[in-house]
């Protein structure tokens, strides 16, 4: 029932946006566009409730449909969730102004690459917005002016993005977290900071400290994003805080320390009511983006509560760190940035400890030596929802007796929860018989192993996979892979036998990816194409 009525509501959005021009704005056109001030809209929109609205702008900015009269005409006063993204040319000052007149109740706010409006224009809007618990200002004109007034008004911020915002300074953010004139800290329940690709204004010394005030600052602060991060975590993890002179007016990082214990458990406090000191300085912080290698142990242990992060390998050859310090870890991606040095081999043993819990595990430009690694990896890890990965494949020297290769006994893996798998090769010799063997053979277990499968990648995949889909659905279980919606087979070794398998089945397949498959014929995509045509379904194929 639920997907029919979704279906429904959209196409009935369809045709309002389809007929938007025409029908629904010419009378608001003609009699009430130059009207700013007004605060009640009577039109065809009163009654229709916000989410659908905001769905509604969304359909209109993202087909280019939306003009100004119908943005004024969708604006309503019962509306909590606001995103202007998809229509950002047309917000400027004056349509800031409305929305502050008409949208009082707002508790989410997205007004992402809206750059148009001056940052006076946007402390205003944020000034009337108490109830904001989510805030986009990305590739805005915020400044400290903007975060000043989001820092005094919008107590209740959960999550605040201000990315790509060429005027934020170190001393701005500051005012973020802390009010000189009231001596109090600010944005107390502040979960989410993104400060990607802020502009480095002030020397990176000045970054590491407002980082560092921030991370005492917030006490709940679960996420913040910036390339001096780490530099930050060790400043913290280090303590000393004396070689570090405050910004006129604001605390130093000793005082903001001392205060810390105490606004974790009452909340806001003044500078001038402290009275205890901080020993020790763990952070709430669930995720944390390119983690060198060599910091794991140590800006790690500030986080014990870790969910979410993305190590950078660096060139060495032995492990010195550990996963078990992050019970709680869920989302782990490991990575070398350069050339592929480390092998996954080496790295098996780190990650045994935390398999149990990882719902998404990234392994990127990483070797792969041993045919049964990736085998023995996925067995470990039963609650993964998504694999990603892209492994260069060194093997071992070909034996000239190599074992017989015996049938595979089609055993599935179980991975019930699995929904995306992707698997990159790379290597420029021919993999030998036993490792493209027991490839194949890891691909089936997997495929009958996980029944919620939705999304399947592999891309120069050696091993032929006709043989790989015919153990699948050949099999006496009842109709695998249901869900599949996409599979993508670039540069694999499949046949149109293979492709038409996955055809066949019963499944809700919508895209079929087999660019670059040298088996397949320009003679064979056409009769997929044919196939698809015949049985009426919805299915892109690619293929070149």
């Amino acid at each position: 029932m639920s997907p029919t009525v979704t279906s429904l509501t959209s196409l009935c959005l369809q045709n309002i946006a389809e007929n938007m021009q025409s029908v629904w704005m010419t009378d608001y056109t003609d009699k009430s566009m130059e009207e700013y001030n007004f605060m009640y809209i009577e039109g065809p929109f009163n009654q229709l409730a916000g989410p659908l609205v905001q769905e509604l702008i969304r359909i209109l900015g993202d087909s280019h449909k939306l003009t100004k009269a119908g943005l004024h005409l969708l604006l309503h006063p019962h509306l909590t969730e606001l995103s202007l993204r998809s229509c950002a040319g047309l917000v400027n000052k004056a349509m800031v102004q409305l929305v502050t007149m008409r949208c009082k109740f707002l508790t989410s706010l997205d007004l992402h690459s809206c750059n148009r409006v001056p940052a006076a224009s946007l402390a205003s809007l944020v000034e009337r917005l108490p109830r904001l618990q989510k805030l986009c200002l990305s590739d805005t004109q915020s400044d400290s002016l903007v975060l000043v007034a989001i820092g005094t008004f919008c107590q209740r911020l959960r999550e605040l993005d201000v990315s790509r915002c060429k005027k934020i300074s170190p001393s701005s953010l500051l005012s973020l977290v802390y009010n000189v004139r009231s001596g109090q800290f600010c944005c107390q329940a502040l979960r989410v900071l993104l400060l990607q690709d802020v502009t480095p204004q002030g020397d990176p010394e000045q970054w590491v400290y407002a980082l560092c005030f921030i991370l005492l600052a917030l006490p709940s602060i679960e996420q913040l994003t910036n390339p001096y991060l780490a530099d930050a975590m060790s400043l913290l993890y280090q303590r000393n805080f004396s070689t570090s002179a405050p910004p006129k007016d604001f605390p130093s990082l000793a005082e903001v320390a001392r205060t810390r214990p105490r606004r974790e458990r009452k909340g806001a406090v003044r500078m001038e009511d402290v009275r205890t000191a901080a020993q020790d300085t763990t952070l709430c912080l669930k995720k944390l983006e390119d983690l060198e290698e060599e910091n794991v142990s140590t800006l790690g242990s500030l986080c014990l509560g870790l969910q979410e992060v993305t190590i950078s390998l660096a060139n060495q050859t032995e492990l010195s760190w550990s996963l078990l310090q992050w019970p709680n870890l869920t989302h782990l991606t490991l990575h070398c940035p350069e050339h592929p040095q480390r092998s996954l081999e080496e790295i098996l043993s780190s990650i045994h400890p935390v398999s149990q819990s990882l719902r998404l595990l990234s392994l990127q430009n990483l070797l792969w030596c041993h045919e049964d690694s990736l085998s023995t990896l996925l067995t470990w890890c039963p609650n993964l929802q998504s694999f990603q990965s892209h492994v260069t494949v060194v093997h071992r020297t070909v034996l000239h007796n190599a074992p017989e290769l015996r049938p595979w006994p089609g055993t599935p893996l179980p991975l019930p929860h699995l929904h995306t798998f992707s698997l990159l090769l790379d290597g420029e010799d021919a993999l030998p018989p036993i490792f493209q063997h027991k490839l194949g053979g890891l691909l089936v277990s997997l495929l009958k192993g996980s029944p919620k499968l939705e999304s399947l990648s592999l891309c120069r995949i050696p091993a032929l996979l006709d043989g790989v889909f015919e153990v699948v659905y050949g099999s006496q279980e009842s109709e695998p892979l249901r869900r599949l919606r996409e599979v993508s087979l670039c540069s694999c070794n499949i046949t149109q036998w293979g492709a038409s398998l996955i055809l066949r089945a019963k499944n809700d397949l919508k895209t079929l990816d087999l660019s670059h498959c040298k088996d397949v014929t320009c003679r064979d995509f056409h009769h997929l194409q044919e196939r698809v045509q015949r049985e009426k379904r919805s299915v892109s194929i690619t293929w070149q």
